[in-house]
């Protein structure tokens, strides 16, 4: 039967200053070939300097220029949060994108055209005024109306009802005091008793 021979520190687990030797002695090359290798050319140097140039240009657009436009945008990944007090990186991207885009001159329309084509039109906050949409702008006004028309249909009704009531309930009693008459009626016996005591 042979035996394999192994070395005496491969047999045991390795410890940590083998390891960290091991990786020493893999990394090394590779690390090695990184600094052999030229350096290349950026591959997008036009669209580099283009970036360059906005970012020069962003920098004349003040905060509070990016924040007028951003105050009448949302968020499209929060809800109910306006894109100039949202705090998510892709908020922050979004203004970035609003103040290359007033350093190009565009104005607001053009800005929020650009983000509804991007986003979808829940980025304005308010559906627009036109088309389906339309819809949610005048329904709660029809409803509100409609519902203040049967509520004043109701409440006439209901004191239609209660005035015919009163009134059929005064005929009764008044029909009752006179079928009744002052011999039946023991109060209208005993009145006209006091009245005969005091004359």
């Amino acid at each position: 039967m042979s035996r394999f021979i192994c070395p005496r520190f491969l047999a045991a687990r390795p410890t940590p200053v083998v390891m960290a030797m091991l990786i020493i002695a893999v990394a090394l090359p590779v690390y090695g070939l990184l600094l052999i290798v030229p350096a290349a050319p950026p591959l997008f140097a036009q669209e580099t300097t283009e970036v360059q140039a906005a970012d020069a240009a962003a920098d004349e657009i003040t905060a509070d220029d990016v924040n007028d436009v951003a105050r009448s945008l949302w968020c499209p990944l929060c809800s109910g949060v306006r894109l100039d007090a949202c705090e998510l990186k892709a908020c922050d991207q979004m203004k970035d994108e609003i103040a290359i885009k007033l350093a190009e001159g565009e104005d607001l329309d053009g800005i929020r055209t650009y983000f509804v084509n991007q986003y979808g039109p829940q980025v304005l906050g308010e559906p627009p005024r036109s088309g389906f949409n339309l819809l949610a702008w005048v329904l709660p006004f029809v409803v509100l109306l409609g519902g203040a028309v049967l509520m004043l249909r109701w409440g006439r009704g209901m004191l239609r009802n209660q005035e015919k009531v009163s009134a059929a309930e005064d005929a009764a009693h008044a029909n009752d005091a006179v079928a009744a008459g002052p011999e039946e009626d023991p109060y209208a016996g005993r009145l006209e008793d006091e009245l005969k005591a005091y004359d």
